[in-house]
């Protein structure tokens, strides 16, 4: 215990997390799509209530919850793995070049921009669907 990692471990180690990101990212945009669904038939029903517009919100926003983790996640797999790189006294020029295209060493809190402006959107559709006037 205590000891470093090769390089080789490293580029291992986040490869097989690319693959775990992935399928996280599938199932994501599944949970997503459902979401936007039961959204879409809340507002279509005319027996929809005060209740089921609570369940299809609360769904929909823990949906974004659970997608706001998974891609954060992911983007930590990125920069974990140039922090490890990094650590390394002798590292490749690929090693290093990766290490200046992630640009931190320093953990996240959140997912990228983009994927956070993707969800802002997502947010406002399921719940534009659920709670706007239908005219």
């Amino acid at each position: 215990m205590g000891e470093k990692m090769e390089e080789y471990q490293i580029w291992t180690l986040w490869s097989s997390n690319r693959i775990a990101d992935g399928l996280n990212f599938v199932a994501t945009v599944l949970l997503i799509w459902l979401a936007i669904r039961v959204a879409a038939a809340t507002r279509a029903s005319d027996e929809t209530n005060l209740f089921g517009k609570l369940v299809s919100s609360a769904f929909g926003l823990a949906v974004l919850g659970g997608t706001f983790m998974q891609w954060t996640n992911a983007v930590t797999n990125w920069i974990v793995t140039a922090r490890s790189l990094d650590a390394l006294e002798d590292k490749s020029e690929t090693a290093q070049g990766f290490i200046d295209f992630v640009g931190t060493t320093v953990p996240t809190n959140t997912p990228t921009t983009g994927a956070m402006i993707l969800l802002a959107i997502v947010a406002i559709i399921i719940l534009g669907n659920i709670w706007l006037p239908k005219k």
